[in-house]
């Protein structure tokens, strides 16, 4: 699934790719079937992204309704808020291992995503945090598309465009921005497209 929703945006040059309409793609690869963003207060030094999935149904005989709320950091800058937002979206097709069930294991989580990536522990807290930064770097792909980052490079090459122009157009980070225009990001993409946790 990962793939597929990488392969719908590799073509796309124009920026800044909207979340919506990374959303929209979800829901027509029949991942999900409705998806609701909400930015609240949250203390980023516990909680960068979170989202909740329920079935909703209108009545007793209706069809139900697979529907995402992704809560993102409405504090945070834009730049970071899609990242995390991205990051969500790419968690929506995650399997069920990789889902945190109880405040014990949010709290864990918590810490491992913010603490170093390498750990000795081999606790279930350790791999979820593992896939949330996997997910971080995977989403990287939907915001600048590996057609915008060719015409980037070569426009950076010629003195055309400066990286933080391209981060400025892409409304991405520029940490975030400079990583996948390394022409090593090509073959790490395609890596990680290999070792998708989802569908």
């Amino acid at each position: 699934m990962l793939r597929a929703l990488i392969e719908k945006f590799q073509d796309c040059v124009m920026l800044p790719i909207e979340i919506d309409e990374i959303r929209d793609a979800i829901i027509e690869l029949g991942v999900q079937d409705k998806i609701i963003f909400s930015g609240e207060d949250l203390d980023t030094g516990v909680l960068k992204g979170a989202f909740y999935q329920w079935y909703e149904s209108s009545g007793m005989y209706a069809e139900s309704t697979w529907t995402t709320l992704i809560v993102y950091p409405d504090g945070e800058p834009i730049e970071m808020q899609r990242v995390i937002c991205a990051k969500e979206l790419i968690h929506i097709c995650d399997k069920a291992i990789a889902r945190t069930h109880t405040p014990e294991l949010i709290d864990k989580l918590a810490k491992k995503v913010l603490g170093p990536f390498e750990s000795p522990d081999t606790s279930s807290a350790d791999l979820m945090a593992t896939i949330d930064k996997l997910a971080q770097y995977q989403g990287l792909d939907l915001l600048l598309p590996k057609a915008a980052r060719e015409i980037a490079r070569d426009k950076i090459s010629k003195g055309l465009l400066t990286p933080s122009d391209v981060a400025e157009a892409a409304v991405m980070p520029l940490s975030q921005t400079l990583l996948v225009l390394d022409e090593s990001w090509e073959d790490i993409s395609s890596f990680l497209c290999t070792i998708s946790n989802g569908h």
